[in-house]
């Protein structure tokens, strides 16, 4: 007796052809059932959750917060004062400093192309520091103007607690100067105006010289340390230049 049940036809490969699911019962094209809601529900929940393990999206655009030009251009100069203190002028370079400073070279390069340029900002932010002191000290002799500027110069110098104190890096500078010509000749045209003589006749103005140069011998030895002074001596040699510069009249 033959099989009358219906057969699926056979693809070429042999394989049955499936049959479509049919839709549950109740359910129409433009009405679907409650279960088939609830699937396609499940569906569009799993699409709309990130896998586990999915790599985290990039952060919005802006949203890293980058130092600012002024912030780094300063950690620079810092970091460069530190080395030239430390090590003396030739250590200055822009790797050292690069990563001193905690940047990249490319982010130096950005403020200062090359050494050299990094030098001169150096070198013109110790000067500023300089003549604030010089004028900060100036201000507060406008009752005794005479000598003023060689008093003025004599603790700038030896300041120890001011920005141009004698271990920071204007001494460092001025000593690469004695040996470097070319640094010499580039930086000694802006100190110049600090030590010129003042308007005065040739005895005064010469004997304010001499409390100039006796400032630069007081740094210079504290500088090359050769000089052994106890605190009582220095403060007393500092008490007489100064003394000298009331007496120059």
């Amino acid at each position: 007796m033959k099989n009358t049940s219906a057969k699926a036809p056979a693809d070429a490969a042999g394989h049955a052809e499936a049959t479509p699911p049919q839709p549950s019962q109740g359910a129409t094209p433009g009405n679907p059932s409650a279960s088939e809601t609830a699937q396609r529900r499940a569906a569009r929940l799993r699409a709309s959750t990130p896998e586990t393990g999915a790599a985290p999206s990039a952060p919005a655009s802006g949203t890293r917060r980058k130092k600012a030009p002024v912030q780094v251009r300063a950690q620079l100069l810092q970091a460069a004062s530190e080395i030239a203190t430390d090590q003396g002028v030739p250590a200055v370079t822009l790797d050292a400093v690069a990563e001193r400073a905690g940047v990249t070279k490319g982010a130096l390069q950005y403020h200062f192309a090359n050494k050299q340029g990094l030098l001169d900002a150096l070198f013109e932010q110790t000067l500023e520091r300089f003549e604030g002191q010089m004028e900060a000290r100036l201000a507060a002799e406008e009752d005794n103007a005479h000598g003023a500027r060689a008093r003025a110069y004599l603790h700038s110098s030896i300041d120890e607690m001011s920005p141009a104190a004698s271990t920071n890096v204007l001494r460092v500078l001025v000593a690469a100067m004695m040996t470097d010509p070319d640094i010499r000749e580039r930086y000694a045209a802006p100190m110049r105006k600090w030590t010129r003589p003042d308007p005065l006749p040739l005895d005064q103005a010469a004997r304010l010289m001499i409390c100039r140069l006796a400032a630069d011998g007081l740094w210079i030895s504290d500088l090359l340390g050769y000089q052994d002074m106890s605190p009582e001596m220095r403060e007393e040699v500092v008490r007489q230049i100064e003394k000298m510069t009331l007496n120059a009249a």
